[in-house]
């Protein structure tokens, strides 16, 4: 009973992208919140605002700590994918484009802009 139970927790979400249901959950989140950053900063952008009016992107950030580690191996040679958020709201705008890859790599890209 206990085999079948471990093994049937270790079989799931061991498909094709090697994320678990869980992990994938977390991804789409962090798509969801990179997009809908993207999209406030830009109406915030278009219409003149002020830096103040502009986004800060806590809740991206926020999202990126709970990426799962296997996702952090897409953010490259510039480090976790948390750090690749954090350098991407703050105005890096190839930080920002590594981001919208991964989104796109784990299938959410339509999430983002």
């Amino acid at each position: 009973m206990v085999t079948a139970l471990v093994s049937g927790c270790s079989s799931d979400g061991s498909g094709d992208s090697g994320a678990s249901e869980v992990d994938r959950a977390w991804q789409e989140n962090y798509c969801r919140e990179l997009g809908s950053w993207q999209r406030a900063r830009n109406s915030a952008t278009e219409e003149g605002a002020d830096g103040e009016a502009v986004p800060d992107g806590d809740a991206v950030v926020s999202a990126a700590r709970q990426l799962p580690s296997a996702a952090y191996e897409g953010a490259g040679d510039d480090g976790s994918m948390l750090d690749v958020t954090v350098m991407a709201v703050r105005g890096d705008t190839n930080a920002e484009g590594e981001a919208v890859a991964y989104c796109s790599a784990a299938g959410f890209e339509t999430l983002t802009r």
